[in-house]
């Protein structure tokens, strides 16, 4: 074998097997109360209400003399660089959210949310 063949073919194959990949991740309730929750008002609405504006939560608890619906949504987006010896991967993760909190009559006392911003925005 030629001596320029013996770098070439483990040069070639060092470069065939590097690579890049991108990664996009969602799941979760997708963040619609950030235009209906300014419509909802402790003391008034209802959680029927809630529930009929944005559909299931992700999770619902229980306490003693109140319940709570919570939504969450989170997105991830990332990068990565793969070589034979060195390897990159970077993913930038947020999360939406937000939480309702009913009495023992199912009217809502308080609420909070967050929407995060995109990293590229």
């Amino acid at each position: 074998m030629k001596p320029s063949i013996r770098i070439l073919l483990p040069a070639l194959l060092l470069a065939l097997t590097a690579g890049c990949a991108q990664y996009e991740n969602r799941r979760g309730v997708e963040a619609t109360w950030a235009y209906a929750i300014a419509d909802m008002k402790p003391g008034e609405t209802t959680r029927s209400e809630v529930l009929g504006l944005l559909g299931p939560p992700s999770q619902l608890i229980a306490l003693e003399e109140e319940t709570v619906l919570y939504y969450l949504f989170e997105r991830s987006d990332g990068e990565a660089l793969i070589l034979v010896f060195y390897n990159r991967m970077q993913i930038d993760t947020r999360y939406d959210r937000a939480i309702f909190f009913f009495d023992e009559n199912d009217v809502l006392t308080d609420l909070a949310s967050h929407v995060a911003v995109p990293a590229s925005a």
